[in-house]
């Protein structure tokens, strides 16, 4: 699957994604397929830390709809970062897996971008 980059697990940030190398992964193990849309971005920070996600790791997502509680990569109110997707009947907002970070409630736009659908330590890029 292609890199795009990192992805922010702390606070928002507005970096645009980019490709950066590729992740070999058995897709099936994930359940997905060779047609799924899937990418995997590298994790900057420690927001997801109680969910095992650590600073360095690789996440594969899937472009689909999350479900409640689902991890997913989203675009709130113009930044991108990667936490769980907390589907309130009021208003869906973003909730960090690490006590020292808040809730994330969108002001005006709450966009997932993935789902997430594995989780890879120590990855090696293939160039």
């Amino acid at each position: 699957v292609p890199i795009y980059g990192a992805i922010p697990a702390g606070y928002a940030d507005d970096t645009v994604p980019e490709t950066d190398g590729t992740l070999s992964v058995d897709i099936r193990s994930m359940g997905l397929n060779a047609r799924s849309k899937a990418y995997a971005l590298k994790v900057r920070g420690e927001s997801m830390i109680d969910a095992h996600i650590m600073d360095g790791d690789h996440v594969v997502l899937e472009y689909r709809e999350p479900r409640d509680q689902d991890i997913v990569a989203a675009l709130i109110d113009g930044e991108t970062t990667l936490k769980r997707f907390v589907n309130d009947p009021k208003r869906p907002y973003l909730k960090a897996e690490n006590v020292d970070y808040p809730e994330l409630h969108p002001v005006e736009e709450l966009r997932v971008q993935g789902v997430m659908v594995g989780l890879v330590r120590g990855a090696s890029r293939r160039w």
